[in-house]
């Protein structure tokens, strides 16, 4: 999916592109690869070089042979190519990572917003830049909020994702596990509560799968890096707050600025929210939903240039000022401004 919001705009307006997979998951553009092929899209449009980013992503942000780089992943590496990239001054689209709030305010449908709390919370099991991690619930409703959270995640089917029943699969890696499983710690140790899960379950024919329970976590140190760093993992951070300008602020309050989602049954609240959220989209009683006639960008370090709608289009592509003179006159009009003789 993420190759095709990146690859098939730039092809639209006449580009060839070269697309380095991530090294973990080479296989699916591999795949669209041999489908373009058999498609009858002429050689050399649609390339695919796999490799570690350390090497092959870098001799390619680097090369004088490539006008672009157009980066889907962490804030860390896409700086790194903007560095790179400025060695020949190339145009350069950041989709970059997230921390999402998710603000639900007392007048909001709970049972709505818990059921939409756990798919944004599991996008990818945790592994996406959209997915909602910050969890906002105004004091009136925290508890039933919580405890209905809790109920729910507690209810999750962990297994093989290839089984249609289940809920969530592994992580990518184990050392992405161990990452998770630090936050978690970390979290704890700066003032967090464990409410539930952030142990590894043991899976049958799947003991040694990366695979862990979603981490439901209260804090109310809003430094703590649960709150300000990006996980990229099933780690629910939940935090209260008191009244619209609380939480507006403190939703801010971090560097990324790519989806929130806002929950109430104001039209009012909402529309102030939209306005006063620094953040590329902004979910209304929803998140996570992404129609592509609508475009994807983010505010801060979640990058810069947009995916999907007609502005993605603009991305792939160089102004060029044309100017005829058809009057055939020796002398112009406006010369007089530049010189009299």
């Amino acid at each position: 999916m993420m190759v095709i919001w990146r690859a098939f705009p730039a092809i639209a307006m006449g580009n060839s592109v070269v697309v380095k997979p991530a090294s973990y998951t080479p296989l699916t553009t591999l795949k669209l690869a041999k489908i373009l092929q058999d498609a009858g899209v002429p050689d050399g449009v649609f390339n695919v070089i796999t490799g570690p980013g350390s090497s092959v992503g870098e001799e390619m942000a680097k090369s004088d042979k490539l006008e672009m780089i157009a980066f889907t992943g962490s804030t860390e590496v896409g700086k790194r190519l903007s560095v790179l990239g400025a060695s020949n001054l190339k145009k350069v689209s950041l989709e970059l990572g997230g921390k999402a709030p998710f603000i639900v305010f007392k007048d909001a449908n709970i049972d709505a917003a818990v059921e939409s709390a756990i798919v944004g919370g599991l996008v990818n099991n945790g592994q996406d830049c959209a997915n909602s991690t910050r969890y906002y619930i105004q004091e009136e409703v925290f508890d039933k909020f919580v405890a209905r959270l809790r109920e729910r995640i507690q209810k999750l089917n962990i297994g093989d994702p290839q089984n249609p029943e289940i809920d969530m699969g592994p992580l990518i890696s184990e050392a992405q596990r161990k990452r998770v499983e630090g936050y978690i710690e970390t979290g704890i140790n700066e003032g967090g509560k464990l409410l539930s899960g952030g142990n590894r379950p043991l899976i049958k024919n799947h003991e040694n799968g990366y695979y862990l329970n979603p981490a439901l976590i209260y804090t109310e140190n809003d430094n703590s890096a649960i709150v300000k760093e990006e996980i990229f993992g099933p780690v629910f951070t939940i935090l209260k707050f008191t009244n619209y300008d609380d939480v507006i602020r403190r939703s801010n309050d971090v560097t990324y600025g790519l989806g929130s989602s806002v929950w109430t049954s104001d039209i009012t609240t909402a529309m102030r929210a939209t306005r006063d959220l620094r953040f590329g989209t902004v979910w209304i009683n929803e998140h996570v939903v992404v129609p592509s006639e609508m475009p994807w960008a983010g505010y801060k370090e979640s990058g810069h240039g947009a995916s999907l709608s007609p502005y993605s289009l603009e991305e792939f592509t160089y102004i060029k000022h044309v100017y005829f003179d058809l009057t055939g006159k020796v002398r112009k009009d406006w010369y007089g401004q530049i010189f009299k003789g």
